[in-house]
């Protein structure tokens, strides 16, 4: 039961890291000579980008209370970077729970697939999302875990 509910709190995280990174806007640097002229009307959506970042705040902090939840299960010989960031899809086990199997295939497919991914070659911002950031060591290093997982 225990498993259920970190799988369940894994997936919301993994989906709602994928929202925020989904929904945030880069914001171009711009020195002061092009900024343009503030006028008294420009102040009052301030205001409400306060509220909304308020509300981001407190989600923020739910989100890192369930990360917290599913990175502080049993992790039963699995590494904490693929509990929280691969199993509440593939599963402790690499077995798949709402994403497909990886278990019982080889590193360098894993790994292929990983940086294709990556990559991406493979259309899928969530996996994209999850791997933008996680270098090439650390890629190797899951693909070595996950190809030991059994069929």
């Amino acid at each position: 039961m225990g498993k259920k509910i970190a799988i369940v709190f894994g997936v919301l995280i993994v989906g709602l890291m994928a929202f925020m990174m989904m929904s945030g806007t880069p914001v171009a640097p711009q020195n002061d000579a092009s900024r343009p002229e503030m006028k008294p009307q420009d102040f009052t959506p301030k205001k409400q980008n306060e509220e909304l970042n308020l509300q981001d705040s407190e989600e923020i902090k739910k989100i890192k209370q369930l990360q917290n939840s599913v990175a502080n299960q049993p992790s039963q010989g699995v590494s904490k970077r693929y509990l929280t960031s691969c199993a509440p899809c593939h599963g402790a086990n690499g077995k798949g729970v709402m994403a497909p199997s990886i278990a019982g295939k080889s590193k360098d497919e894993i790994l292929a697939s990983l940086k294709n991914y990556k990559e991406g070659k493979v259309p899928n911002s969530l996996m994209k999302g999850l791997l933008t950031n996680v270098s090439d060591e650390d890629l190797g290093a899951l693909a070595d875990e996950i190809s030991k997982f059994k069929e």
